[in-house]
């Protein structure tokens, strides 16, 4: 199942094939996280997907999690727990 992240508009439109993004884990209040971007495809929408909503999903990404926002800006990550996932951005 791809992990889902709420990211911010600019972190949103600036998402690339290799790339990175920050954000916070749908569903975790309070679980930022850093990941690095696979390989884009195409999003296929889902009918519980909410239709004022954007996604985007990449493929083989390397996830990082941080407690606080001030954790995930200086880069002190707890851990690497999910390497080469599927990632699904939205905002």
């Amino acid at each position: 199942m791809p992990l889902r992240i709420r990211a911010t508009r600019e972190e949103f439109e600036a998402a690339c094939a290799n790339g990175c993004v920050y954000g916070e884990i749908r569903g975790k209040e309070g679980l930022y996280v850093y990941a690095e971007l696979g390989r884009e495809q195409e999003y296929i929408q889902s009918p519980n997907d909410n239709l004022m909503t954007e996604y985007r999903i990449f493929n083989g990404c390397d996830v990082y999690f941080a407690r606080t926002r001030e954790q995930l800006a200086s880069g002190e990550f707890e851990a690497e727990d999910l390497p080469n996932i599927t990632v699904i951005i939205y905002c």
